[in-house]
């Protein structure tokens, strides 16, 4: 606005100088008058110098409290940034914090669960019971939020609204809009923070409401790391881990067994029977329900230290920490049962029904290496398939400890067609000592092992050996040499 323009602030700036420099010839004039004893005068005086040592008093004060407020922001910018991953533990201090700040015991976090998530949901609570409460994005509130950018109290809201009763009688009166600059986007409102009534029945000054402006876009960039950053561990259809977490906690978990010696490891892979089929029956649609329900089930037959990944379309994959084969055996047998027993409405209102094949393999009894644990796991499950499917296949113990780690393509032993109608004739069966010498057992790819081949066989003219030097040069070859060591052992003596 115009009183933000450089001229204007240079005028205020003069116009604070100027009422400074008139009160000073004013005190100048008082003091004058009251050295000629003047009781009114001196009174005067008296009454200007406590007014002065009052005015010191709230300065002194107030900055006391900025001096508090900004370590208390520094001290949350700190510890919500570190906490910016785990966004349960960030919530939780930075409700302990703020109510502790200011002195209420009301507090609401409403944000959005997921970036394409049209309301804001209740995600933290503190002295409220029940906050079951989802808020319309496209609600007057959040639009007045969105349009205010800044700290307001629900008196300022005039619109009637059901939503903002609803908020009044949670106890809350205090909004402070959670907003996000996203480049090319604009202004995005990732949530909302609300507060209740001091406990001290004192309002939200002018220095609370900066405070809180300042505290609600350092939140809402610690909400907005935190779901990119769960976008990219988190399944976008099912919920549950992506792959490459999969991967990363699979490989960490190993690691910390073979480092601290703890108990094993089980990996479950599961796979929806004839899913093709049932997509093909009754639409893509119902069969990512389909997922996200069977991702759901896992999720609460599990522990929650264990992992639910979904490992690429249909097929799934568990990590159970800290158990043994007989009761990776008995959670496997158990979430076979609950598949099959799950029931699933499709969009027409049909009862649907699934079954899923399971393969389990176990660290370190099965396999220690990774891929040879994920590949018994798979194995074992493309066996539940071939003997009928909705069945759990376990590993045999040990199957994977002696298996040699392939590093490189594999050499067809079938030749190419030569053309149509003509069958591919498979080269006769190398000896042990060849096939030790072929492409085949070193894993190179086929043109190398024939350059390979190519160069040995220009080089097969070549003579094997070679004369043998004269019997006059071999000697006096000797002789030179005997010379050179007798001089060589002078020469140690003499130094």
């Amino acid at each position: 606005m115009p009183s933000d323009t450089p001229a204007n602030m240079q005028t205020q700036q003069g116009a604070s100088l100027d009422a400074g420099t008139a009160l000073s010839v004013q005190l100048a004039a008082l003091t004058q008058r009251a050295l000629t004893g003047n009781p009114d005068d001196i009174n005067r005086l008296a009454r200007w110098s406590g007014l002065v040592e009052q005015e010191a008093t709230l300065l002194r004060r107030r900055l006391r409290k900025q001096q508090h407020d900004f370590s208390t922001l520094f001290e949350i910018v700190g510890q919500t940034s570190a906490r910016s991953l785990d966004v349960v533990a960030m919530q939780t201090y930075l409700l302990r914090t703020v109510s502790g700040h200011f002195a209420t015991t009301r507090l609401l976090i409403l944000r959005r669960m997921r970036a394409e998530d049209s309301v804001l949901t209740c995600s933290a609570a503190q002295g409220v019971r029940d906050a079951n409460f989802s808020l319309p994005l496209e609600s007057p509130l959040c639009e007045f939020a969105l349009q205010k950018r800044g700290c307001f109290s629900l008196k300022e809201f005039g619109i009637a609204s059901r939503h903002a009763d609803d908020l009044r009688g949670f106890g809350v009166h205090t909004v402070v809009p959670l907003i996000q600059e996203v480049e090319g986007s604009g202004a995005v409102l990732e949530g909302l923070l609300l507060l209740g009534a001091r406990l001290a029945s004192q309002d939200y000054n002018e220095e609370d409401v900066d405070f809180l402006q300042v505290l609600g876009k350092m939140l809402a960039i610690c909400l907005r790391n935190e779901a990119l950053y769960r976008r990219s561990i988190i399944d976008d259809l099912t919920g549950v881990a992506s792959r490459g977490h999969f991967d990363a906690q699979l490989s960490q978990e190993l690691n910390r067994i073979m480092t601290y010696g703890h108990k094993s490891l089980g990996l479950v892979m599961l796979d929806v029977d004839e899913f093709k089929h049932f997509n093909d029956t009754y639409g893509h649609q119902t069969g990512d329900k389909v997922l996200q329900e069977l991702s759901r089930l896992m999720v609460h037959q599990v522990r929650n230290v264990d992992l639910v990944a979904r490992y690429g379309g249909e097929e799934f994959a568990i990590i159970l920490l800290e158990i043994d084969r007989a009761k990776v055996m008995e959670v496997a047998q158990r979430l076979r049962k609950a598949v099959e027993d799950m029931e699933i409405i499709s969009a027409q209102g049909q009862k649907l029904k699934i079954t899923c094949s399971f393969g389990l393999a176990c660290f370190p009894d099965d396999a220690t290496e990774r891929s040879t644990l994920i590949q018994l796991a798979d194995e074992a499950l493309y066996q539940s398939k071939a003997a009928g499917r909705n069945r759990v296949t376990m590993a045999e113990p040990g199957s994977g400890l002696n298996r040699a780690v392939v590093l490189g393509p594999r050499v067809s032993t079938v030749a190419p067609s030569a053309g149509p109608g003509i069958k591919p004739v498979a080269p006769p069966p190398m000896t042990e000592r060849e096939s030790k010498h072929s492409g085949i057992w070193m894993g190179v790819a086929a043109s190398e092992y024939e350059n390979l081949q190519r160069q040995r066989r220009e080089l097969a003219g070549a003579p094997d050996k070679f004369e043998t030097p004269f019997p006059d040069e071999r000697r006096r070859t000797a002789i030179r040499t005997k010379e050179w060591l007798r001089s060589r052992q002078q020469n140690d003596k003499k130094e």
